[in-house]
């Protein structure tokens, strides 16, 4: 197994000339090939954004790995269940911020393909998503809008399909069979999209507009069913004037790279402090609109992965660790967006918790 560190001259970034790219590789077989965007750069920054990205994806701390930085998520030696293939691809640049995409492949009871999208703010190397770029006012319009649109197209195909095969029609035909499949996939998608909102959306900014897409009705069981496939909508910076906020006018309008991300205008993101006397990483990988999380932290010393679940009320926020005792964090978010709290095992003393964005 050989890693390579190759520096991506190739994709240079007119607009980013601060920024540097190099590619993490490895590759196992012809069918287990492995890239990996890793930032170069001593800035705050850059680790911000390479822990973040390395701890969502590769379940590891940057450079914390025995023989591969892929080695938490591959297949173990003489398994087959693990991510079987990763590359990424850069979407979108300006002078404030980075756009990618990261493409997968999971192998479990059957092969499964996904991709994830990431923006991150280069002044401060933090995640940013619609909640940071549109009003309040405007991400709800958006989101009714795209329903309707979503909706229709849902509404259409289900129109166009044949009639359905009467109940006692016996045996169907393979044809038929895959009629009533496609009608059966739409019927339900229709049901869950009246009422979807962006969360699940991927979000990708590019030089001159943004686009979000929309997860395809169809199960990887069931895409060759799908005719419709994901649900892409794009905007232009110019036609989304009057939507954006301060700082969504700042970084995408104006193209500036000095603008100012607030402080606790979202919780994802990395955090560094103290568990009692213990150097920790907390990473907030996603928050969602019904107030729950995921997340996962690292005692630094040991580099190993503790998964966590919780939710955010108001600015206080609770974070479940399994095992056993269970313990969990109890933190409050502070208006320079640290987070202050305690974390508690069983009936053992409460240790105090000091993070910082």
């Amino acid at each position: 197994m050989r890693l390579l560190l190759l520096p991506l001259l190739a994709i240079a970034l007119p607009a980013l000339a601060d920024v540097r790219l190099d590619d993490l590789t490895d590759k196992r077989s012809d069918w287990e090939t492995y890239r990996f965007p890793l930032l170069v750069g001593d800035s705050p920054a850059t680790a911000r954004i390479n822990t973040f990205l390395h701890v969502r994806e590769l379940e590891a701390l940057p450079g914390r790995f025995a023989k591969s930085p892929f080695e938490k998520v591959q297949p173990q030696n003489g398994q087959t269940i693990g991510v079987t293939n990763l590359d990424y691809r850069i979407l979108g640049q300006g002078p404030g911020f980075l756009s990618l995409a990261i493409d997968g492949e999971y192998t479990g009871a059957y092969t499964s393909q996904g991709t994830r999208t990431y923006n991150f703010d280069l002044a401060s190397g933090r995640p940013i998503g619609l909640p940071q770029l549109l009003s309040a006012d405007s991400r709800q319009r958006l989101q009714g809008e795209l329903q309707a649109q979503r909706v229709k197209r849902l509404e259409d195909v289900l129109k166009a399909l044949p009639p359905s095969t009467p109940a006692n029609a016996g045996k169907l035909s393979d044809d038929d069979q895959q009629v009533e499949d496609q009608r059966a996939m739409y019927t339900e998608c229709l049901s869950t999209r009246r009422d979807a909102g962006l969360d699940y959306d991927r979000l990708q900014l590019g030089s001159d507009g943004l686009t979000l897409v929309g997860e395809s009705c169809a199960s990887d069981a069931l895409r060759a069913l799908d005719d419709l496939g994901e649900f892409t909508s794009s905007f232009s910076y110019p036609s989304l004037s009057d939507d954006l906020s301060p700082y969504g006018r700042c970084l995408l309008l104006e193209k500036r790279s000095d603008c100012i991300l607030p402080a606790n205008s979202m919780l994802q993101g990395v955090y560094r402090g103290t568990l009692g006397r213990y150097p920790v990483t907390l990473v907030i990988e996603q928050q969602y609109a019904d107030h729950s999380l995921s997340a996962g932290y690292f005692y630094d010393k040991h580099a190993s992965l503790i998964r966590l679940g919780g939710e955010l009320q108001q600015d206080s926020l609770t974070l479940l660790e399994g095992g056993e005792p269970p313990a969990h964090f109890m933190l409050k978010r502070q208006a320079d967006g640290s987070l202050t709290g305690t974390w508690q095992q069983g009936e053992k003393p409460p240790l105090a918790v000091k993070l910082t964005p």
